[in-house]
């Protein structure tokens, strides 16, 4: 992840990492621990080719990432599943029709609730809620002031004013996306960031990921 939020990522050298360490998480004898990692792996190779343009290989990731997770929670519940079952569905939500909007979209409000009902600082789950306040659609609980209460909450909870780097690539990246690359809603998501203190970060890749969608 370190490699992807750099200022000029190698997004090859990225999957090349990405794919390596496969086989490593495939010797975990822990079923529940080896989905986990093995979908938290496709998840990020799925980031990584979305990024990329590369929505068919995207998509499958994440189709495999969900397989993944979905087989780990069978085991029995934990935090960090729900909240990476709930992104993964985020993910697929942009590439399915309307039916699976419908059918699958307010599941993952409820997947990041109990990711955090499961550990109160579970900091990854107050961020994916709070982009599904700030996106979803007023019909699906969507509420940009709950966006604000829910990251003040995290800040509170978890006594850290920062937002790491790959969280706040996502916060701006999927702002831009799902806001239909409009500029002023765009900077009304990253205005929400002034409760952060790292705000060299924020400039940073405010600007990166800016420059990437200039004249889109």
């Amino acid at each position: 992840r370190e490699i992807f939020v750099a200022p000029t990522p190698k997004l090859s050298e990225v999957i090349t990492i990405l794919e390596e360490s496969i086989p490593y998480f495939t010797e975990i004898e822990n079923k529940q621990l080896r989905n986990y990692w093995l979908a938290k792996v496709a998840y990020l190779k799925g980031v990584v080719e979305k990024d990329r343009s590369n929505h068919e290989k995207a998509e499958e990731d994440f189709s495999f990432s969900k397989k993944l997770i979905s087989e780990s929670l069978d085991v029995g519940d934990f935090s960090e599943g729900y909240r990476l079952l709930a992104d993964v569905e985020g993910q697929l939500i942009s590439y399915r029709n309307l039916y699976y909007k419908i059918k699958f979209g307010p599941r993952i409000k409820d997947f990041i609730i109990k990711a955090i009902e499961l550990d109160s600082g579970n900091e990854s789950a107050y961020i994916s809620l709070a982009m599904y306040y700030r996106d979803a659609p007023l019909i699906a609980g969507g509420n940009p002031k709950k966006s604000v209460s829910t990251l003040k909450k995290m800040i509170d909870v978890t006594r850290s004013d920062q937002i790491n780097l790959f969280s706040l690539y996502l916060w701006i990246n999927t702002a831009w996306i799902n806001s239909n690359y409009n500029q002023k809603k765009v900077n009304g998501s990253i205005s929400i960031l002034s409760l952060f203190s790292n705000q060299a970060d924020i400039d940073f890749m405010t600007e990166r990921i800016e420059k990437k969608y200039q004249g889109m």
